[in-house]
């Protein structure tokens, strides 16, 4: 019971501070997810806003050409004369300063001419071998700009740089022909200066790519203006916006992102687990520790509380192993008035009556042996009786008077099996042979108006029963179903077995039980009335009330009349070799 108790006490405490912690823990797990995926979103969302923003402006600065009459003019003129390129270069001038974010802008005439002013001053260097591609997308495009991806800029004497580009064919407002091609580079600063506030918060990587998986900025700088080379970062990335748990090179991350309306641009933002649960891993950890120290004090003081309430127990088991070995002269101290105290004061109480019990049993046993000896003191009697009939017997022999000899005989063997004391049990076959000595005796009265047989396998025979059991039924079926019938009434003994249950049959001929008679019997055998009408109803209760005390209320007897037909009487017996079927006609007596 300590240990018990012990466990117990562990349990009521520490499980429930096991599952706040767990619930606290996750529950804090998944807001920090969701508090994070949300800033994430809006973040990103700003993002995207600023940098849509700036690609429209540099959308509306490839317009200008457009609506320029004199800067058309000059750009459909063959010549190249120093007017011409000053109006240029003061149109190029004013579209520069329209964007302080954006880093040069070229304008091609349809002659191979190339205006530019850039804020490096230096002419990139692959202005000759990008000039034909950028034509023919400017021409795909049909007056729409076309965005550009990443591509890196090597100037001489400078450090690399990326930028991003926007395209646009230049067409004559009247003839809508092309004219030319105007190109806009603006520096990923815009992208990097806000990309490395994200980062700083998330210590993690932003990744843009565009619908090619093309990557347009990668925070680590691995593959900007490079197709992505690591399929597993998106793996997990499905639709244009949303948030999933990803694993890269064996780490978790968190992967925030959301696709651009206008650039079809996707930003990516990986935030590692690790970082993003630090804080929640240090709570664990201490909620951790104190668990570890109330589970050591909780054990600590459930032992103690376990003990004492258990000392007392063990002192009361010790007492009652002394009462085991028969000493009563012991008494249990009660100190307390509580559950245990009470348990001790019955236990002196119970102490005291046995001590009582014991000098009444005492008592009771002098008594009994007392009235068997008036017992046995008794059986001269029956004894003598039987002696007397005998003598009796022995007299009509000698005057020749053999009928009365006979019944003499007969009623002699039946007082002598009604008076077999100790001897509750009996087989079928000697209950058999009782029932043949008592019908002997009646047939002087009725002088053989009935005739009597038995069907019963030997098995059955040797199957012990209850004395005294079928000549009350006997005698009730002679009694009336005898008298006042002219035919000779035929009496049948027979078994049947059904599951584990041994039937005993006593079928008559005789005049049989009307309706009214019959369930007022049943009901008086069944004990739903005190009284019956028929005085042989008190021997079949008797038998029936016998077989229920030896046997259970499962068993007993049950009888069945058809008047003008006759009654059968039933004795149901367990009976557990019931695996040997019964066959008629297999043996008589």
């Amino acid at each position: 019971m300590q240990k018990k108790l012990t466990a117990v006490f562990l349990f009521l405490i520490i499980s429930p501070i096991i599952a706040i912690s767990y619930i606290s823990y996750q529950n804090y797990i998944s807001s920090i997810n969701d508090n994070t995926t949300k800033y994430m979103n809006e973040a990103i969302y700003n993002f995207q806003s600023k940098l849509e923003e700036n690609i429209s402006n540099m959308m509306m600065i490839t317009k200008i050409p457009l609506f320029s009459s004199e800067l058309q003019q000059f750009l459909v003129s063959p010549s190249l004369d120093l007017s011409k390129q000053k109006k240029i270069d003061f149109y190029i001038g004013l579209m520069n300063n329209m964007n302080k974010d954006m880093s040069s802008t070229y304008i091609l005439d349809l002659y191979g001419n190339v205006f530019y002013r850039m804020k490096t001053d230096s002419v990139r260097s692959d202005l000759k071998e990008q000039f034909p591609e950028w034509k023919k997308l400017a021409a795909q495009s049909k007056g729409n700009p076309v965005i550009l991806s990443t591509q890196e800029i090597s100037i001489p004497g400078h450090t690399p740089y990326y930028v991003f580009s926007v395209i646009r064919d230049i067409r004559d407002v009247s003839s809508y022909k092309s004219i030319g091609t105007i190109v806009v580079d603006t520096k990923l600063s815009i992208i990097e200066d806000t990309v490395k506030q994200m980062d700083s918060i998330t210590k993690g990587r932003t990744l843009i790519i565009d619908n090619a998986h093309q990557v347009i900025y990668d925070s680590l700088k691995k593959s900007i203006g490079t197709p992505l080379s690591d399929p597993q970062l998106l793996a997990d990335i499905k639709g244009t916006q949303g948030s999933v748990e990803t694993t890269i090179d064996g780490e978790s991350y968190i992967a925030t992102y959301n696709e651009s309306k206008i650039t079809g641009w996707r930003t990516i933002v990986y935030i590692p687990v690790k970082h993003l649960h630090k804080d929640a891993k240090i709570t664990r950890n201490l909620t951790t520790g104190l668990t570890i120290i109330i589970m050591i004090v909780a054990l600590i003081v459930s032992i103690v509380i376990s003990f004492r309430l258990t000392h007392p127990l063990r002192k009361l088991s010790s007492l009652m192993g002394a009462v085991q070995q028969g000493n009563l002269d012991i008494s249990f101290r009660v100190k307390n008035k509580d559950e245990i105290g009470v348990l001790g004061t019955q236990f002196n109480r119970m102490l005291r009556r046995i001590k009582d019990l014991i000098d009444e049993i005492y008592v009771i046993q002098n008594r009994k042996n007392e009235a068997e000896l008036e017992a046995l003191q008794s059986q001269i009697n029956p004894h003598f009786i039987y002696n007397t009939l005998e003598t009796i017997r022995m007299k009509a022999i000698l005057n020749d008077d053999n009928d009365v000899a006979d019944m003499t005989f007969i009623l002699g063997k039946l007082m002598q099996y009604s008076i077999n004391r100790g001897k509750e049990m009996v087989t079928v076959q000697e209950e058999l042979q009782h029932l043949g000595n008592y019908l002997d005796l009646l047939k002087y009265r009725f002088k053989n108006q009935f005739q009597w047989e038995a069907d019963l396998p030997p098995e059955v025979l040797s199957y012990h029963m209850l004395k005294l059991t079928f000549q009350p039924i006997v005698e009730n079926a002679i009694l009336h179903g005898v008298e006042g019938k002219k035919a000779k009434v035929h009496i049948r003994v027979y078994a049947t077995l059904e599951s584990e249950l041994l039937h005993i049959h006593i079928q008559d001929e005789g005049n049989g039980i009307n309706p009214h008679t019959l369930r007022h019997l049943q009901h008086y055998l069944n004990g739903q009335t005190e009284q019956t009408e028929m005085k042989s109803g008190i021997g079949l209760k008797n038998v029936n009330e016998r077989i229920k005390l030896r046997y259970g209320n499962s068993y007993g007897v049950a009888i069945d009349s058809r008047v003008g037909e006759g009654t059968i009487v039933t004795l149901s017996l367990p009976y557990p070799s019931a695996a040997h079927s019964i066959e008629q006609n297999t043996g008589g007596v």
